[in-house]
């Protein structure tokens, strides 16, 4: 894959998707955006600066120490405008508190999903396809 091709197609799904700054100007990223975006995210979550750098290839680590940026104002902006129209768009029942008993059966879930060998990772709501599925899970659903 050519830069430009990552470019081009970076820009057009920019496009297609609509996002924009709090000013409602379009977004535009480039491929070394999300270069300083891994940097900044793997050292916020703990990589080290010195292994941050040689993942970059960096020769000096205040090159990488200048990718750990605090993400600019706009940005965060950008984003909770998107937030903003998005709720717009989805049924307002989505984004009501939820009941206690909800709140218990959404936590329950969880609990009655966990297996000998780990916990199911099926999404909430969905029924679990493993074998061995705990004997709550099967109770649950009889209640």
């Amino acid at each position: 894959m050519s830069g430009e091709l990552i470019r081009r197609t970076l820009s057009e799904v920019l496009a297609f998707i609509g996002l924009t700054d709090s000013v409602g100007q379009p977004l535009a990223f480039t491929p070394h955006d999300f270069r300083r975006m891994f940097i900044t995210d793997a050292i916020r979550s703990g990589l080290p600066p010195h292994i941050s750098q040689a993942i970059a290839g960096h020769a000096n680590i205040n090159t990488t120490m200048g990718y750990n940026a605090i993400y600019p104002t706009e940005t965060i902006e950008a984003h909770r405008a998107f937030i903003t129209r998005r709720r717009t768009l989805r049924p307002a029942e989505e984004y009501r508190t939820p009941t206690d008993a909800e709140w218990k059966d959404f936590l329950g879930h969880f609990e009655r999903r966990k297996l000998s060998v780990g916990t199911c990772a099926h999404a909430y709501g969905t029924a679990c396809i493993h074998e061995h599925a705990c004997f709550s899970e099967l109770r649950g659903k009889a209640q």
